[in-house]
């Protein structure tokens, strides 16, 4: 369950391209654009559950963090700003000092204090809960691999309240401070002890606070919500960063085809590029508006192909399958160019991807020559598992399957829902699989360690890389750091355990009444309560 949960986690960006094409109707009226203070955000997946502890979802995760602060959060540039905290400190790269702004407070008045930061701790710690994100918090001293409290214990041993505004966590092992902040530090959503500590652990999920929170600390607070329609937000006129001077942010649940009729006629004033997904056949059309800035959106959203190797053992033969794929011909003719050929698990915004190791080019010569040397059974047919509602992935997946036929391997395109592909991978019930990943740029070591490490769903095995990801887990030399990192991109780009083979970048436009604000899948909302229009 929990290997299902964590590939889960990375794949969540599937469920916001797939809502691109087929999302709900927006039934609901709330503030128009034409008012002078209301801001729509357009987006295409439904805010279903807005739980700080179990957010599902990237628009139910940008609500719930728009209610309640996180430590810090990433920017568009992927550098950690202050938030709830003003500044985690480390000496020794294994205690780790979180200072809490001192003007900080809850929506009721009351300071937010370590207090809430403890208790909201060992809430995801506990496994009653069942945190989502618990996961993320494994490297914290006292909380076993998955994050949760071992059986009998209330207290996090690593977890320490020094006075109202100053905690501090020991992790097991030393991490960089760039770790910390991207696990504890982005993760945690601080909740207000006094509301909640009442409550009845098993009961926090179900209750009513957390479908319709009324003490936040937030930028903005809840007004009204319908998880299949819309949320619409007002703002917190005591925020402690500044109180907005708008009177409304709303966030609208359209289709993808809605998205960008709405911006052309201004019922939405913008969208979130990878939340609000423009199709790829409505960007000339978007781009071409003179009412909107447009930009494309980082390349998160990777295609990855996992390979059995108890059904594909040859290395040979896994080569001559990342050889026959034409990337080139995908990302040009099905994205328009809005994406970028990879190979790897790192895409071009990665600070760790090493430029001088090149994705492998599309050459049928090789492919083909590669799987007569590894003595392949061209007789035998590869199943190969798709997930279904996505027409760009389906066509990518038919070129990939003509380019692999080409070069001696058959495969037969299965078409299957997200909840049996993630099953099948799991439990390795699978030939060949091609799947969207959206792995942490900042932090990718958890998401590679889970796809090529001990236990991986690909039956790979290497003792190198084994060691190179335990180095990984305890290295603070960003040097070293990345150094062990381009020597992981050279042995899987020669082994192909898992090749990857585009990433895509969306479209994000936002109507030029709207002063300060830039469509992003990083930090967009950081400095929300400083928008206004004109």
């Amino acid at each position: 369950m929990f290997k299902k949960v964590w590939l889960m986690m990375t794949v969540m960006t599937i469920v916001f391209i797939l809502a691109a094409c087929g999302g709900k109707d927006d039934k609901k009226e709330q503030g128009q654009s034409s008012d002078k203070n209301v801001i729509n955000v357009g987006v295409t997946y439904a805010p279903s559950n807005i739980n700080p502890l179990q957010p599902v979802g990237l628009v139910s995760t940008y609500v719930s963090n728009l209610l309640f602060l996180p430590l810090v959060d990433l920017d568009s540039d992927l550098k950690y700003q202050p938030m709830l905290a003003d500044s985690i400190e480390t000496k020794d790269n294994k205690t780790f000092t979180i200072n809490l702004n001192k003007e900080a407070k809850w929506t009721n008045g009351k300071d937010i204090t370590a207090d809430d930061v403890v208790f909201t701790m060992e809430l995801m710690a506990n496994p009653t809960v069942a945190s989502n994100y618990a996961y993320m918090f494994a490297i914290v001293e006292g909380l076993d691999d998955a994050g949760f409290l071992p059986k009998g214990k209330e207290s996090i041993k690593g977890v320490k309240k020094v006075d109202d505004k100053t905690v501090e966590v020991t992790t097991k092992n030393p991490t960089t401070l760039t770790i910390f902040e991207d696990t504890v530090g982005r993760y945690l959503l601080t909740l207000p002890k006094s509301e909640l500590e009442k409550i009845d652990v098993a009961e926090i999920n179900k209750s009513d606070f957390m479908k319709n929170p009324t003490v936040t600390s937030g930028p903005f607070k809840l007004s009204k919500i319908d998880t299949d329609h819309y949320v619409e937000m007002v703002p917190n006129k005591d925020y402690f960063k500044g109180a907005s001077k708008l009177e409304q942010l709303n966030f609208k649940v359209l289709q993808g085809n809605q998205i960008a009729a709405q911006l052309k006629s201004g019922e939405i004033d913008m969208n979130i590029p990878s939340a609000g997904v423009v199709p790829v056949s409505d960007f000339e059309t978007v781009k071409g508006l003179d009412t909107l800035t447009t930009n494309y959106g980082q390349p998160l959203a990777t295609q990855f192909m996992y390979i059995n190797e108890d059904v594909v053992s040859d290395e040979k033969t896994r080569q001559a399958i990342s050889y026959a794929m034409n990337r080139q011909q995908i990302v040009d003719s099905l994205l328009k160019g809005a994406g970028e050929v990879t190979d790897g698990f790192f895409t071009s915004m990665s600070p760790y991807l090493d430029e001088n190791i090149k994705p492998v080019a599309y050459d049928a010569a090789k492919a083909k020559s590669l799987v007569e040397e590894s003595k392949w059974d061209k007789t035998k047919k590869l199943k190969l598992a798709v997930l279904s509602g996505d027409a760009t992935l389906e066509k990518a997946a038919n070129i990939m399957a003509e380019n692999l036929r080409a070069a001696g391997i058959e495969t037969q395109i299965q078409m299957t829902d997200l909840s049996t592909l993630l099953d099948d991978i799991v439990k390795k019930d699978y030939d060949l699989a091609v799947l969207t990943v959206s792995i942490t740029p900042v932090n990718p070591l958890p998401d590679i360690a889970y796809f090529i490490g001990e236990g991986n769903p690909n039956g790979y095995d290497n003792k190198r890389v084994n060691e190179i990801l335990a180095a990984l887990s305890t290295e603070v030399d960003e040097a070293k750091i990345e150094k062990l990192y381009s020597e992981l991109q050279e042995i899987t780009q020669q082994e192909v355990p898992m090749p990857s083979i585009y990433a895509t970048k969306a479209l994000g436009a936002v109507n030029k009444r709207v002063q300060g604000a830039t469509p992003s899948d990083f930090g967009m909302f950081i400095n929300v309560n400083e928008w206004t229009v004109k």
